[in-house]
């Protein structure tokens, strides 16, 4: 093929042109990681000392054995009318409140031991199940549950209270010292069926360890 003079000159200029390098290849460049430098033997760690966590149960029995004592009055008063509700046919009595920390397995765990001195078959029962201790109004067993916060803070909700009361008769609330009364909360617990037997005032600024209210 022969060439014209414009496309002669073009690819003599091409040919003078220094060799050029290939394209970047599209393929992400692999790293390299710098050496890493010898690093210093570690300081031997000193041991620890160990520490003993005591059984929950073994910390709380002082304490309700004290409670018991300071505030017999109190939880006579609580037991008999937990007794009175069991001759109503309420087998299965809750212990709730508004918020953690209430206290209230440390009076579940109190009251179980003041029914069983009066001779009450009495039991703790699980606030996971309770719908397996109801329908068993022949004999005369009592079963206590703590079960939790069935009013945290804000307004009341049925169906929230509802599935927390499920297989529940009565209940007994608590409330710390610290935290108002709350009057909508008896009506709440009338509108679905479930027998108050009291208040339970905890963490009072008095002489008693809890002060019981109707």
């Amino acid at each position: 093929m022969t060439l014209d003079t414009l496309d002669a000159a073009f690819v003599r200029r091409w040919q003078d042109l220094p060799a050029r390098s290939p394209p970047p290849s599209t393929a992400p460049p692999s790293i390299i990681p710098d050496p890493v430098p010898d690093r210093p033997a570690a300081a031997p760690v000193a041991p620890q000392r160990s520490v003993r966590v005591q059984d929950s149960a073994s910390e709380a029995a002082p304490l309700v054995e004290r409670l018991l004592v300071e505030a017999a009055p109190q939880w006579q008063a609580i037991a008999d009318r937990i007794e009175a509700a069991r001759s109503r046919g309420r087998r299965v009595i809750a212990v709730a409140g508004c918020e953690r920390g209430e206290g209230r397995t440390t009076i579940v765990t109190a009251l179980v031991r003041v029914l069983q001195s009066r001779g009450r078959d009495v039991v703790e029962g699980d606030a996971g199940n309770l719908a397996t201790h109801t329908g068993q109004t022949h004999d005369k067993r009592i079963v206590l549950v703590d079960a939790g916060v069935w009013f945290p803070p804000g307004p009341i909700r049925r169906p929230r209270l509802l599935v927390a009361s499920y297989g529940c008769e009565a209940v007994i609330l608590v409330r710390r010292a610290d935290r108002p009364a709350a009057p909508a909360i008896e009506a709440a617990l009338a509108a679905i069926g479930i027998e108050l037997l009291g208040e339970v005032v905890t963490f009072a600024a008095t002489d008693t360890a809890a002060e019981t209210r109707a």
